[in-house]
């Protein structure tokens, strides 16, 4: 999907807990073509991140929701928050260590003309770099390890928080860290105290999990069924851009009541609720388009999900022995690759 991004206003906050303070900008950053480019590369993939979640504040005392609340009634106070969102984070930071450190960019910016409120937290990474020493004998080139880089606007943003002005929900990047002896994530939990809902990427493997274990609780993990649950998927998503669970369970456990129901029980026991999900077209692509099966013989097949019922293309046959023959059709090259 493409998204129409307007940066308005951005300030960059250095949050490195090696220096025990954060150092706040005073002023909010030029934004010219580099700079401008690199914000809205980055926060355009963020929009199509598969592990993006939506999310709404929660409970009666919500401190980073106020700071939110001040900048959409007044945005000459957006310095001020961006101070505040920053000042709480790196708290948390140099509570626990295993926060990753990093530069804090807070934005003002317009997707599709509704305004939103962005935090990009950019982990650093770290890389080489020449490093040139001026000696009374001329230049010294040396290679020096850099622990501070951020990451280029081809890489993920892996922490952000994005909140529409207009309707107060949130979009949510985040990452577990161990946080007082346990994973948790910190940013929903700790800083914006928001309830989450399931990314799309958690969706699809809610549903990739109880399908296999069911497959092999029931069908003794037959490969036919997998490459039905694509299959089902793969022309859902082709009609509709969507699935629907209880679609899927017909398809693929057809007359078998009992199973059907145990699948869909055992799907919105592990969390999915939605009973119609939106597939983005990239993860549809990815996931759903080719089928890849592993002999115990060693051999590999990838093949097209519309191969799948075409015995004009690709055939299974069961051999009275038990063991399995795969015919490929109509083939009129093989290449190495």
């Amino acid at each position: 999907m493409e998204h129409d991004i307007h940066i308005k206003k951005a300030v960059l906050h250095i949050l490195d807990t090696s220096i025990n303070f954060p150092v706040f900008s005073n002023s909010e950053l030029e934004l010219d073509g580099e700079i401008l480019e690199f914000l809205e590369k980055h926060l355009a993939k963020i929009l199509e991140d598969t592990n993006l979640k939506k999310a709404q504040f929660v409970g009666e005392a919500n401190p980073a929701r106020d700071v939110c609340a001040v900048v959409k009634d007044d945005e000459g106070c957006f310095l001020e928050a961006s101070n505040a969102l920053g000042g709480m984070i790196f708290d948390m930071m140099l509570k626990n260590v295993d926060i990753t450190p990093a530069d804090l960019i807070c934005c003002l910016f317009y997707i599709n003309n509704e305004q939103y409120l962005g935090i990009l937290k950019l982990n650093y990474k770290t890389g080489y770099t020449h490093y040139v020493n001026q000696l009374e004998e001329g230049a010294s080139n040396s290679i020096i390890r850099h622990k501070t880089l951020l990451p280029s606007d081809g890489q993920k943003v892996e922490e952000a928080v994005l909140i529409s002005m207009e309707t107060g929900q949130l979009k949510l990047l985040e990452k577990l860290y161990e946080i007082n002896g346990a994973k948790e994530f910190y940013l929903s939990q700790y800083i914006f105290n928001c309830s989450t809902d399931l990314s799309q990427n958690q969706k699809l493997k809610i549903i990739d999990k109880v399908t296999q274990k069911i497959n092999k609780k029931y069908y003794d993990e037959d490969f036919d069924k997998v490459a039905k649950l694509k299959k089902v998927v793969s022309d859902s998503l082709e009609e509709n851009k969507e699935i629907r669970v209880d679609a899927i369970a017909e398809e693929i456990f057809e007359a078998n009541l009992a199973v059907r129901e145990e699948y869909i029980q055992e799907i919105q026991k592990a969390g999915l609720k939605d009973e119609t999900i939106e597939i983005p077209e990239k993860i549809a692509e990815k996931k759903f388009k080719t089928h890849k099966i592993k002999t115990d013989t060693g051999i590999e097949i990838n093949f097209p999900l519309s191969y799948y019922d075409d015995r004009d293309m690709i055939e299974f046959f069961n051999n009275p022995d038990g063991s399995i023959s795969i015919i490929i059709k109509n083939v009129s090259k093989i290449t190495n690759k």
